[in-house]
């Protein structure tokens, strides 16, 4: 192993907990909400948002992902 590869390692897992981290996902969706409300995208496209959002919360629950 080198050292390298150890630290890409290291920012691959703290990379893939923050893009699953509830606290995030929740943020962002907040963030996709307003731009709703704010007319910057109309509900088809938050509908599909939303669900990618929702997948990646329920993937981050199957992977132990918890905050």
């Amino acid at each position: 192993m080198t050292f390298i590869g150890w630290v890409l390692r290291q920012v691959l897992a703290e990379a893939e907990r923050i893009h699953h981290d509830p606290a995030t996902i929740r943020a962002e969706l907040k963030q996709l909400e307003a731009r709703l409300t704010n007319g910057l995208i109309d509900e088809a496209e938050f509908d599909r948002q939303e669900d990618a959002l929702l997948d990646r919360l329920e993937e981050g629950r199957r992977r132990g992902v918890t905050r």
